[in-house]
């Protein structure tokens, strides 16, 4: 039975190699599309053919992301050379960094220090637990950005998973948890302008091209609300979905005894956490002062963590650690990133969506609906927030002009559908829980649907109210 099962699987991984294949020659032996040239048709269907990939894990995820890498010079979308210089930038640098002071923190006892906290409240209750550990992840989410706070984190809930003895890709709590996590951090990072480094981009698109000029508490006036109501619409959709499985006695018991045992922490201990609060202070400092380059402080930080005596980790361990095959998917998503922007691929969809909607609908709700959908279609295929947000920003404010429709709200809705990517897990947040390995790709798609469409409705609805409540225009 196991066999048949085994070849059942090998044809389903064969079928969609063959799909992706279809999509790719599709794309080249289309006749021209007006308004989007060759080599932007040949990188959506590229992208397309990775996606489907991806969701589908017929391959293993890097060796899709190189394959997209090589087919884009393969099929005339760019130079070889073009296609590997786009696939190393700083972002690359930014999530080494993280994944770095996740793997120092999963060292130290910090995790189960902050899982018995978190226990004490929720006892054996998993619902009431993640609440709890989202409520933690998204206020931290106000204070850095949400990429690190889903990185501390991460370290939190696989202590708990593990004392839990939760299997990879099996429990329903090992999937809820770290869904739960980058979901919370996704919602904090909407409260405040610092939570997210592409809201930050957004207010500086927009100062520059519409003289827009948002500070730092109009965002909030607008921000937190829709903060608390993404983070309880991201709960209720997790437990419901997944229905995790209570947490044992044995394992509260454990973890309580283990945290009351551990005594003051240690001085290697205190080195880790002061080093990455130190970096994390000036990522919050980055969004005044440009000199402080985000990828920059990530390296130094993890420059003074390999110093003997100042971390938790020796070095090689810490390398040995870290995922570097999610590395290679994002430095395949950048590239391929950076041409669907250069190539107008991301201004056509937006253009085309706009141009076949009947002129009847042309009012500023539907045209906010279907903006922002367009927004959250975008970054699941460009996940890469400052590039949507570059994509999105000129088109859609000038929309906005000419329905007249707040800028303010067509500011947020750029800069949250930059930020938030529910549907697949390849954004910066959602690909750090990705690669703990508790969850497939298609356990988020098949979620991520719900709170992508209470947003999109959202922004389309409460959004322009709250702007003209406030008198923003």
């Amino acid at each position: 039975m196991s066999e048949v099962i085994k070849s059942a699987l090998r044809l389903r991984n064969v079928v969609f190699i063959l799909l992706a294949a279809a999509l790719v020659a599709a794309a080249a032996l289309a006749p021209a599309t007006p308004g989007l040239s060759y080599e932007g048709r040949m990188v959506l269907g590229i992208l397309a053919a990775g996606i489907l990939l991806w969701v589908t894990e017929s391959l293993p995820l890097p060796a899709t992301a190189l394959l997209v890498l090589v087919l884009m010079p393969i099929m005339g979308v760019c130079s070889f050379d073009e296609a590997y210089s786009n696939a190393m930038g700083s972002t690359v640098f930014f999530l080494m960094g993280t994944f770095a002071f996740t793997v120092a923190l999963d060292a130290t006892s910090i995790p189960t220090r902050i899982a018995a906290f978190v226990l004490r409240w929720s006892g054996t209750n998993t619902n009431k637990m993640l609440l709890g550990f989202m409520c933690a992840t998204a206020f931290l989410s106000f204070f850095m950005s949400d990429v690190a706070a889903c990185g501390v984190f991460i370290s939190v809930g696989k202590r708990l998973l593990e004392l839990n003895n939760a299997e990879k890709l099996k429990s329903p709590m090992g999937k809820a948890m770290m869904i739960a996590i980058p979901w919370a951090s996704y919602a904090g990072g909407c409260a405040v302008m610092t939570g997210n480094g592409c809201n930050v981009v957004t207010v500086g698109l927009f100062r520059e091209l519409f003289g827009v000029d948002m500070n730092f508490i109009e965002w909030s006036m607008l921000g937190f609300p829709f903060c608390v109501i993404m983070l309880l619409v991201a709960w209720v959709v997790i437990v419901k979905a997944f229905k995790p499985e209570a947490v044992s006695q044995e394992s509260i018991d454990a973890t309580m005894a283990e945290a009351s045992s551990m005594g003051k922490l240690t001085r290697p201990e205190v080195m880790t956490v002061a080093i990455i609060a130190l970096a994390m202070l000036l990522w919050i400092l980055s969004s005044w002062f440009s000199f402080l380059n985000t990828a920059m402080v990530a390296i130094f930080a993890v420059v003074l963590l390999s110093v003997p005596g100042c971390s938790t980790l020796e070095f090689k361990e810490m390398v040995s650690r870290m995922n570097w095959g999610v590395l290679v998917m994002i430095m395949c998503i950048l590239s391929v990133s950076h041409f669907v922007v250069s190539t107008g691929a991301g201004d056509w969809i937006v253009s085309e969506v706009m141009g076949v909607l009947p002129e009847s609908w042309k009012t500023p709700f539907v045209v906010l609906l279907v903006l922002s959908a367009i927004g959250a279609v975008v970054h699941n295929i460009v996940p890469v927030g400052p590039a949507v947000a570059g994509i999105l920003a000129y088109p859609f404010g000038v929309l906005a002009g000419d329905f007249g429709i707040s800028m303010y709200c067509m500011l947020m809705v750029v800069a949250w559908q930059a930020s938030l990517a529910y549907i697949l897990p390849l954004d910066c947040v959602p690909i750090l829980t990705y690669s703990s390995g508790y969850y497939r790709m298609s356990d988020m798609a098949r979620i991520g649907w719900i709170p992508t469409v209470v947003l999109v409705a959202l922004t389309a609805t409460l959004l322009p109210a709250m702007c003209m409540l406030l008198g923003y225009a």
